[in-house]
């Protein structure tokens, strides 16, 4: 039994000395605060003494001079509210004095980063400008501004940035490529990419996190029965299943999140690449590297040799990758891959026309998974409210929109204007745009009888699309409704995601 934490502390601001031995992005993370630091050791209040990942922060940090406190998690809140570091204001206080500290372009960089991982931005851009530097983050799936540095911040902070990825920082004149990894985020690592632009070199760090990754097939947003037609399909032993949608849609983490339902001891997964992004324990990851001859087609060639149960072949570019993909399909092999379509029927068509003979797409494709990503609502500042006349006008416009309300519910669409829907006000948690943290739409095709022979006819999408319809297809406009039905999103961001299908 612990002993309880002071209660005069919850009303204080923790001293500098404190907040500089945890800094506040690890007591968010590891729901824990420094309270004293005496003969004893420091003293640490946290909601979970046995923590395994804050046990071993400690004792790396601080020996076994430590005394361990229980706290609530609103003693945490508390803590965590009263001591917010000012993002803003400390950048700027740093920027102003930068040339006379040289210490100060490193604590810019690391206060960027820091923020952005806590904020749970997936990319960060540091963009030249005529007169200023904007320092931009992509949080679901948006970028937002959160400040803007003086002109001659931007030489030394993208110096900085190039050492810690170790690039080369003379050359100021071709792209470059590299990787960060932060010391205080052993989960997270930054892939950089250096590009010269006209006012001087722009860079775009994306936030790998590792954690994020271990992600059950329950998180992704997918219906019970979507969830039932997937579990019954990758139980096969042989066929394709494809994960489809434009770029940044999700459909990686899609498949991760299938291949981790499958790690077992009697199966052997393998993957190829471009990059690895995340890995994944349990699986051969391979990445794909041209320059050596390594490519998606010249590696598949080399891992059917390898005695694969299971593969995933990162992307399909072209008829000799999609030929093999299938092949091997047919072959025994089970093959997860992703290709580029903005719909479930379209992956059919596109490897037709990538000459994939029609019996063998019929055959081997057992599953297709299109998705897109949309904005939950935020929790926090979450209200019911009617739908606004220009997005009701909108809804009107799209057929397909109102042919998914009218199947819903016959009637629903004309009676949209009286109901009150579930959208976000706005507050500082998410950036005052009323969304926090994304879900996917999807839509997924299973092929009939009556779907291998439009294939087999060269059917379009649209008509393969028709034939799924007669059979209960629900596509991904549908489910975006349902979504909305649900209080998880806005017809907003379901207008806007799927107005290409």
């Amino acid at each position: 039994m612990y002993p309880k934490v002071p209660d005069e502390l919850k009303s204080v601001k923790l001293e500098k000395e404190l907040l500089d031995l945890m800094p506040w992005e690890l007591m968010k993370e590891f729901r824990a605060f420094i309270f004293g630091n005496g003969p004893k050791g420091v003293k640490i209040g946290t909601v979970n003494p046995k923590n395994s990942a804050l046990q071993r922060y400690a004792k790396e940090r601080f020996g076994k001079k430590i005394e361990w406190f229980s706290a609530t998690e609103d003693d945490v809140a508390i803590i965590l509210n009263n001591n917010t570091p000012d993002f803003k204001s400390e950048i700027s206080q740093l920027a102003q004095t930068s040339l006379e500290k040289n210490d100060n372009i490193t604590r810019i960089a690391d206060s960027i980063i820091k923020h952005a991982i806590t904020e749970k931005a997936s990319d960060i851009h540091i963009e030249p400008l005529r007169n200023e530097t904007a320092v931009r983050f992509r949080v679901d799936g948006m970028l937002h501004t959160v400040l803007t540095l003086p002109r001659n911040i931007h030489s030394p902070l993208i110096a900085r940035l190039k050492i810690l990825a170790n690039l080369k920082i003379d050359e100021y004149r071709r792209p470059q490529d590299g990787r960060i990894e932060p010391e205080e985020f052993p989960d997270t690592s930054l892939r950089v990419s250096i590009m010269p632009t006209l006012f001087g070199e722009k860079i775009a760090l994306r936030v790998l996190n590792e954690a994020t990754k271990s992600i059950s097939i329950d998180e992704l947003g997918f219906s019970e029965e979507q969830k039932r037609i997937i579990l019954e399909n990758i139980e096969k032993p042989f066929g394709m299943i494809i994960a489809s949608g434009p770029t940044g849609c999700g459909k990686t983490t899609t498949l991760y999140a299938l291949l981790q339902l499958l790690k077992k001891d009697g199966i052997n997964i393998s993957t190829l690449e471009d990059p690895v992004e995340y890995t994944l324990p349990g699986v051969n990851q391979i990445q794909i590297n041209p320059r050596f001859d390594l490519t998606f087609a010249s590696g598949l060639r080399s891992l059917l040799r390898q005695d694969p149960n299971v593969m995933m072949v990162g992307e399909i570019r072209d008829s000799e990758t999609a030929n093999m993909a299938a092949n091997a399909a047919m072959t025994g092999h089970l093959v997860f891959t992703t290709i580029h379509t903005n719909d479930a029927a379209s992956a059919f068509t596109r490897f037709l026309e990538m000459k994939v003979e029609d019996f063998v797409v019929s055959s081997t494709v057992i599953l297709v998974i299109a998705q897109r990503l949309v904005r939950k609502v935020c929790d926090k500042c979450a209200t019911k409210k009617k739908i606004e006349d220009v997005v009701l006008k909108k809804i009107k416009e799209r057929p397909d929109v109102m042919e998914a309300l009218e199947r819903k519910q016959s009637g629903i669409s004309q009676e949209l204007e009286k109901q009150k829907f579930r959208v976000g006000k706005g507050c500082e948690k998410c950036f005052q745009t009323g969304y926090l943290g994304r879900v996917g739409l999807f839509e997924l095709l299973t092929p009939t009888k009556e779907i291998h022979d439009a294939i087999l006819n060269h059917a379009s999408a649209e008509q393969i699309e028709a034939v799924a319809l007669k059979n209960g297809f629900r596509d991904m406009v549908t489910d975006g409704i349902d979504k909305v039905f649900d209080g998880v999103t806005t017809f907003e961001e379901v207008l806007r995601t799927t107005r290409n299908t």
